[in-house]
């Protein structure tokens, strides 16, 4: 369970890196009522992401055993290694294709957003955005290969995805920490992180393709470099 941990925990602090909803909470936080708006962005994000985690878990847990029934397995870790290695190959493919250029800010946003509403825009960029999240991916199937009760499963995915939110929060106490200087200091965040993060997570999406990869090759020669227990 604590190399599940560190796993989970890793691989989250890689997905965290997300300029689109870094911009979006530093905006949130330049604009009237910013502590509430930004705190129901952060809620809207962290349910989302969630629940998807969630349904998606509960559906490839479904399909695992409906495979090893129909061939009378007794194990579902052929099974499982095997979509390691498809999630290990996307993330290759991914991390080849991500643009590391510096993106431009996507221009003004409407300032009447109400608590309610940014809530939604946190569950809406979530959604949208959630095809492409390969790192949860790579985190989904660690917790499927764990064969973790319900309960188990559920708390993995909120600490997951606290450390998934953490740098919108951390963005929030810079605000209150620094108001009313912290306008220069976040715009100065939200710049290093249009350029640094598309590269780091470039590097890190690769390094976790090449990871996931072989280990599920080594687990067809009886060995297994994620061990979970």
């Amino acid at each position: 369970m604590h190399t599940l941990l560190v796993a989970l925990v890793a691989i989250a602090a890689l997905d965290s890196l997300n300029p689109t909803a870094v911009g979006l909470q530093i905006y949130l936080l330049s604009t009237p009522k910013p502590i509430a708006r930004s705190i129901s962005f952060i809620l809207g994000v962290f349910l989302a992401y969630w629940a998807i985690g969630l349904f998606v878990i509960l559906g490839l847990r479904k399909l695992v055993t409906t495979l090893i029934s129909d061939a009378n397995l007794s194990l579902p870790d052929p099974h499982i290694y095997t979509i390691q290695f498809l999630i290990g190959l996307a993330l290759l493919i991914a991390g080849f294709r991500l643009e590391t250029a510096t993106q431009e800010d996507q221009g003004k946003r409407s300032k009447k957003l109400t608590i309610g509403r940014t809530f939604l825009l946190g569950l809406a960029m979530t959604i949208l955005e959630s095809p492409t999240a390969l790192p949860y991916l790579a985190a989904i199937e660690q917790i499927v290969r764990a064969k973790l009760d319900l309960f188990t499963i559920m708390s993995l995915l909120g600490l997951y995805n606290l450390v998934f939110v953490s740098p919108l929060i951390m963005l929030v106490g810079i605000y209150i920490i620094f108001h009313p200087q912290s306008a220069m200091l976040l715009n100065r965040i939200n710049r290093s992180i249009s350029i640094w993060a598309p590269k780091i997570l470039q590097a890190l999406l690769l390094g976790l393709g090449i990871l996931l990869i072989v280990d599920s090759l080594a687990y067809s020669f009886g060995y297994s470099l994620l061990r979970l227990s």
